[in-house]
């Protein structure tokens, strides 16, 4: 993106939302904590021109990476997290509905044909209705079959089953009490539904390429000087843990080894002002001199402290920011807790242009 630039102004404005949810969008596919409303990843990324690359170090399922290239931009998302890694493959994959639908029922009928399945592990299993979780483990045999889209799918369908066979009282980001007796849910329809009511086409001629990596590390993977844009909500800084709830569910039931994941994500307090300077320090090394720079933070209560994102990423960046905007919204998925709290839910813009601090 060139310093001449005259085409739009470098000023963003940052809407009050009434509400953030689009849950039958492809964003809806699984219940991804933490991750940032797909209608004010889009609000932000359209004011941007259509060209350059944009990078979401920390993308989780992909939201801004899917936004950005709808807009035209090339997108690049890091996340060390396999489950976000492959949720945001799915939402980059492009394919076609009639196909997936045909390999979908071809995926049930085969697991439907099988003599016996793997019992699922005691863990998930008390979650579920006994027959639920054999359909699940039957599906879970196909899934080296499975494109990224129908794998994001199989994911999220489990995290719905498990509400369900909980008669629904769950709310879709947080576990609950486990009722019994269990509903029995039909989990091949469930994940056939979720293939259909979530898939949106692109007609995009924009690049997007998702890589598992470190992004404490991403000149390892990044050219330097290379990104026009930087766009991402960081993990939070109060230790929010990104395999637990619904996400634990499917490492359990995959068989995957959550306790190792954890120790490779950015999520411990003790740690987490130095591994955001290591990252902040890369993103200098990997962004354009003309770079612009977007965290979207928050307000988080640690104890009885309130700690201002704004304020938090201003002390410990390199640069001071070029402008920190806040707002207030409603309508996510975190009123609940801010009610027993007794904060409200904010907002702050951390922008830095690159281009101003020269």
């Amino acid at each position: 993106m060139p310093s001449s630039n005259t085409e739009w102004s470098r000023k963003l404005v940052f809407k009050k939302l009434k509400s953030v949810n689009n849950p039958r969008s492809i964003h809806g596919i699984y219940p991804y904590r933490g991750k940032i409303s797909a209608i004010d990843a889009r609000q932000i990324i359209r004011q941007l021109p259509h060209r350059g690359t944009l990078l979401d170090p920390f993308c989780g399922s992909g939201t801004i990476t899917f936004e950005a290239r709808e807009w035209g931009i090339n997108a690049i998302g890091i996340d060390n997290n396999p489950i976000a890694v492959a949720l945001a493959k799915a939402k980059l994959e492009k394919n076609d509905l009639a196909t997936l639908k045909s390999h979908a029922m071809e995926l049930i009928q085969k697991a439907k044909a099988l003599q016996s399945a793997p019992k699922m592990p005691h863990a998930p299993a008390r979650y579920f209705h006994p027959e639920t979780s054999d359909q699940i483990m039957r599906l879970a045999q196909f899934t080296n079959e499975m494109c990224y889209y129908e794998l994001g799918c199989f994911y999220g369908a489990i995290c719905l089953a498990a509400r369900g066979c909980n008669h629904y009282i769950w709310s879709s980001t947080n576990i609950g009490k486990i009722f019994n007796p269990h509903l029995k849910i039909d989990f091949y329809i469930k994940f056939y539904d979720k293939i259909v009511k979530h898939y949106t086409p692109s007609s995009s001629q924009a690049h997007g390429q998702i890589c598992q990596h470190d992004s404490r590390r991403l000149s390892e993977i990044i050219p330097q000087n290379s990104i026009d844009y930087v766009f991402t909500s960081p993990p939070y800084f109060d230790a929010l843990d990104y395999t637990s709830y619904y996400t634990r569910l499917v490492y359990e039931i995959m068989g995957q080894d959550r306790s190792e994941i954890r120790k490779r994500l950015i999520q411990r307090v003790k740690s987490y002002e130095e591994d955001m300077k290591q990252v902040l320090g890369e993103l200098d090394k990997v962004t354009n001199d003309s770079a612009i720079i977007i965290f979207v933070v928050g307000d988080k209560k640690i104890g009885n402290k309130l700690i201002n994102g704004g304020e938090f990423f201003t002390k410990i960046s390199k640069y001071e920011p070029t402008y920190v905007a806040e707002r207030e919204y409603t309508g996510t998925a975190s009123k609940i807790w801010d009610s027993i709290n007794k904060t409200w839910r904010k907002e702050q813009i951390v922008v830095w242009d690159k281009l101003m601090n020269e």
